[in-house]
């Protein structure tokens, strides 16, 4: 089942194009990387994607229903806010008994009636997997402000909303940054494990050759695919540049 669709789609800033009628999709359990060098346009494709930047031609077709999670290379947190304000969702009823159940466990305050919700609701199994997201990414103190942690703390915050949210598709700008050795072994696993439909830019290779099964190379311009892990991705690149520069010295 097709999740989303990029069709002919167009971006340049000024005379510098970024991309020209480039097509791709994204199936249900697809789990895509892009690469280029850096300024090729990898972040804005990814904020195109997500309704943050307009291209210039073309357009991004999202099934009806879908639901994206984006974790941007830069947060955008709210310094005023909380960590459990700024992770949970409190649109969703379930986001809002596990947010107090959170916090009573934290300030010791109101416990009974918030594990009372929690039972009610029956959101025990979701507690226990946000439990663990905050455990594997090191967060601790949710009642902590946004504004007291450091610049890696802020991004694993984004990361657990991001992974948190629990969207169709999850859409991860460079993911493993501000993460030790342990947490990226832990995001690999997790995110190869859970049934996920997944579009990342990183720059980790090792990553790469775990979680992804198709690699999308965004070079002058132009989205090439290459079905397979990143080591597949390699040698079919360079049997791609070999044969155009054969064509190039016969034109």
């Amino acid at each position: 089942m097709n999740y989303l669709s990029v069709e002919k789609l167009s971006k340049a800033f000024g005379e510098k194009v970024l991309f020209k009628d480039i097509s791709f999709g994204l199936d249900a359990g697809e789990k895509k990387a892009l690469i280029a060098r850096n300024g090729a346009g990898k972040s804005t494709l990814m904020q195109i994607l997500v309704g943050k930047e307009s291209a210039d031609k073309g357009r991004v077709v999202l099934r009806n229903g879908i639901r994206l999670s984006y974790l941007d290379q830069s947060d955008e947190l709210n310094e005023k806010m909380t960590i459990a304000e700024t992770i949970f969702d409190t649109r969703k009823p379930i986001m809002r008994v596990l947010a107090r159940y959170e916090e009573a466990m934290q300030t010791g305050k109101g416990i009974d009636t918030a594990i009372a919700d929690v039972e009610a609701a029956g959101a025990w199994d979701y507690e226990r997997k946000i439990k663990g997201i905050f455990t594997r990414l090191g967060i601790k103190d949710i009642t902590a402000k946004v504004s007291s942690l450091s610049g890696g703390e802020r991004k694993r915050v984004a990361l657990a909303h991001a992974l948190i949210e629990e969207a169709e598709i999850l859409i991860l700008d460079e993911p493993t940054n501000h993460l030790d050795l342990d947490m990226i072994e832990w995001l690999e696993s997790y995110l190869t494990r859970e049934k996920i439909t997944l579009f990342l830019v990183t720059h980790d290779r090792y990553f790469l050759e775990t979680v992804c099964d198709e690699i999308l190379e965004l070079d002058n311009g132009q989205i090439y695919s290459y079905p397979g892990n990143y080591s597949n991705f390699l040698e079919k690149k360079a049997e791609r540049e070999e044969a155009e520069a054969l064509a190039v010295g016969k034109a």
